[in-house]
């Protein structure tokens, strides 16, 4: 004879309402955290949990912590890919070359980061792409045709 047994439902008082939380044996700190709204939260059991896993709109999962995966991280929809904000201080952009150069403020660049570089659109004298990096500042893309004036987007990224 199959038993069946009723789902159980845990209602908080609000959608910041911790509903679930699970630590070892002396911790000082919860290692997880479930809030009434989904949001999972994690931590080291030493510190308060740093860590978070949300919902953060329609068809959407968000963390505002690094992202690390031991494998291979694959978009297998057609259409569907990868998406990189673009703005001040930003890892993806275009830029326009004036006499075969442009410097780019950015803080985010680092010694090691490594720019890809293509030109969407040619103008003037075309010429090979190269960079130079101010890390924490700028970087400039170069031209060797000092009549270059093209629009050239950037991707940055750093080694793991």
């Amino acid at each position: 004879m199959p038993l069946y047994s009723k789902a159980v439902g845990l209602i908080g008082a609000a959608s910041t309402t911790d509903i679930i939380t699970a630590r070892v044996a002396g911790d000082a700190q919860p290692q997880l955290v479930i809030n009434a709204n989904g949001r999972i939260e994690f931590g080291g059991g030493t510190d308060p949990v740093d860590v978070a896993l949300f919902r953060d709109g329609s068809l959407r999962l968000h963390t505002v912590n690094d992202f690390v995966t031991e494998g291979d991280l694959i978009c297998d929809v057609t259409g569907k890919g990868l998406k990189v904000k673009e703005g001040s201080n930003a890892r993806m952009g275009t830029a326009t070359l004036v006499a075969g150069t442009v410097t780019v403020s950015n803080t985010s660049v680092t010694a090691n980061t490594r720019i890809v570089l293509t030109r969407s659109t040619a103008g003037g004298t075309v010429g090979h792409l190269s960079y130079t990096i101010s890390a924490g500042a700028s970087f400039t893309i170069n031209s060797s045709s000092a009549s270059d004036t093209s629009t050239v987007n950037w991707l940055l990224a750093e080694p793991a």
